[in-house]
């Protein structure tokens, strides 16, 4: 452990200025998320298009703080704490194993016991015939299929969501399948919300502006969540701000 710690601090006393090159393109990436999303709920007429614009800068600052405390994290390693330590006193030396040899008299070693006849003769066992197991005799294990959960029963077939499941166990990363279309489509967005009865909901990701008919609508991330109950909602929008009723899904987060 002590090794690796040691490692980390000469990569960063050796390549700060490189770390700061990185830090900064994160800063720049991000810093014009920012902006695109800002513009975007500044000039959108929109209340959805508006929040989601919001969820977006709100990520962009979230981003950029983290990116910023690493800097600050850095350069407290670079200039306060690599000076005061000495790195090489934290290397712990690799054991070596030193392999004796013993050495046995020449007379011991020459010395060996002859058995005689009489103490090497052991009575042999007559061997018995195994019996023989006809092929009818052997029953062949049929697993049973795992039932699959239905999908959910939403009310309008162009607003659907196939996969997963309702109360669907699921872990990793998910692909939510199904239908997003409408004759005037404008975008639609996938949410989740936690608990038995959602209240507050969360786009996944970002509003998709493409329809989608029997595909991956968006790849929803379990890790990034508590496990637990959730729900995951389609919304689809139309040009005039409208949409139909969402489709929502059950699901069990467990990783």
């Amino acid at each position: 452990m002590l090794n690796i710690l040691a490692f980390l601090l000469n990569i960063i006393d050796q390549y700060i200025f490189w770390l700061y090159i990185v830090l900064s393109f994160f800063i720049i990436f991000y810093l014009r998320s920012y902006l695109l999303a800002h513009s975007d709920r500044v000039n959108t007429v929109f209340s959805i298009e508006k929040e989601v614009a919001a969820h977006r800068e709100g990520r962009a600052m979230s981003a950029i703080g983290v990116v910023l405390a690493g800097a600050a994290i850095l350069t407290a390693v670079k200039f306060y704490i690599v000076p005061t330590m000495d790195i090489e006193e934290w290397v712990e030396p690799t054991p070596t194993r030193v392999m004796q040899l013993q050495i046995q008299p020449r007379e011991e070693a020459t010395a060996t016991a002859t058995p005689t006849p009489e103490e090497t003769s052991e009575p042999t066992a007559t061997p018995r015939p195994r019996p023989t197991i006809e092929p009818e005799m052997l029953v062949t294990p049929t697993a049973m299929p795992t039932p699959q959960p239905a999908p959910a029963q939403c009310p309008d077939a162009n607003v659907r969501i196939t996969s997963p499941g309702m109360g669907a166990v699921v872990s990793g990363s998910v692909d939510v399948i199904g239908t997003a279309n409408h004759g005037s489509f404008q975008f639609y967005k996938v949410e989740f919300s936690q608990g038995e009865e959602p209240s507050a909901w969360h786009v996944v990701h970002d509003i998709q502006r493409a329809p989608v008919i029997g595909g991956r609508l968006i790849s929803f991330d379990s890790r990034s969540v508590p496990n637990g109950v959730y729900w995951l909602q389609l919304t689809v929008v139309d040009t005039t701000g409208n949409f139909p009723p969402p489709c929502r899904v059950r699901i069990v987060v467990q990783n």
